[in-house]
């Protein structure tokens, strides 16, 4: 009884002690929930999300009345920024538009259908970098890390 006692006061110990993750994992981590987030909500609603990504953070736009808008207000899908000394690339490369007057395509879109293009988002620190991968036969996947 006593060494399960002390088991347990030793893993509670680890647990509190142990070193934070870094923020470009956590970032990583929370693109993907959020990646997945977006497809599941195209799929089940039939809707064309979009994703307007930028080097400090990224936001969720829908495809309605014939434009891009912000979502409505959804807590699964908030805009975010990362935080700082974590910076995020996709190579992704804007659409050169034509008219002015014609709103910005975003960079990436789930497609109601599910058929999405490969997408690959780095995602780094000073100490680690990550890869959030989408749209290939993997599904949302994060790649490991490694240090910078």
């Amino acid at each position: 009884m006593a060494l399960a006692i002390i088991a347990l006061m030793t893993g509670a110990a680890y647990l509190t002690l142990r070193p934070d993750t870094d923020p470009a994992q956590r970032a990583a981590a929370q693109l993907q929930l959020d990646l997945a987030r977006a497809e599941t909500l195209a799929v089940t609603r039939g809707e064309i999300i979009g994703l307007d990504l930028s080097a400090d953070g990224y936001q969720f736009l829908l495809y309605a009345d014939g434009g891009w808008h912000a979502l409505p207000r959804r807590a699964a899908l908030e805009d975010r920024r990362l935080p700082d000394g974590v910076t995020l690339s996709s190579g992704l490369v804007r659409s050169l538009v034509v008219d002015p007057e014609a709103p910005a395509l975003p960079d990436y879109w789930f497609d109601p259908t599910g058929a999405n293009e490969a997408l690959s988002i780095r995602i780094e620190s000073r100490t680690a970098r990550w890869r959030v991968e989408t749209g290939g036969v993997d599904g949302i996947r994060l790649v490991a890390g490694d240090g910078a």
